[in-house]
């Protein structure tokens, strides 16, 4: 199966350093999945110990993942103002020898996975579900050269076609 793959940002998301979400063709005419590990904000600004607890979440623990199927009008529409981290713009490609099965079973398993500000984040599962997939993606790089970590960056380097949900600047972000 020839499928499509698409990966998401929001730009304002982690100070700035930006939010990766992702979807891709399911099987059959105009299906899609799509989702994303929003790993939340759920604590004050001010408090360290939170911030410290936010940085590594245990396997299994809640990570704030949503995933959802439709048409890819449907996912268009609630990347860019779900009830959720809003999206701005998109990267999609073709992928060759699509596999949507294992890619359902890899995007549940992210869900549960935990997350890791270092080792398991946005850019490190969507990479893994996609990669699953079948989509030729830039893999994340080791700590040493962990700049290509920070999902503006990590975006950047994915090549795709380029499209927009909702520009940056818009209030309420």
């Amino acid at each position: 199966m020839i499928g499509r793959a698409f990966v998401f940002i929001n730009f304002k998301q982690a100070a700035h350093l930006g939010h990766i979400g992702w979807g891709f063709k399911l099987d059959g005419y105009d299906r899609y999945l799509f989702g994303s590990t929003d790993h939340l904000i759920h604590h004050e600004m001010h408090d360290l110990m939170a911030w410290l607890r936010y940085a590594s979440v245990p396997v299994g623990a809640d990570v704030d993942y949503w995933s959802q199927e439709g048409t890819l009008s449907t996912m268009m529409d609630i990347m860019k103002s779900g009830n959720h981290i809003r999206y701005h713009h998109y990267k999609a490609f073709p992928v060759q020898n699509a596999k949507p099965k294992d890619a359902m079973q890899a995007a549940a398993a992210s869900g549960a996975g935990g997350w890791h500000v270092l080792q398991n984040n946005c850019v490190h599962q969507t990479y893994n579900l996609l990669n699953t997939y079948g989509a030729e993606l830039p893999e994340p790089p080791p700590l040493i050269r962990g700049i290509g970590l920070i999902p503006r960056v990590w975006f950047n380097n994915v090549k795709g076609e380029l499209g927009e949900l909702r520009p940056p600047s818009t209030p309420g972000l």
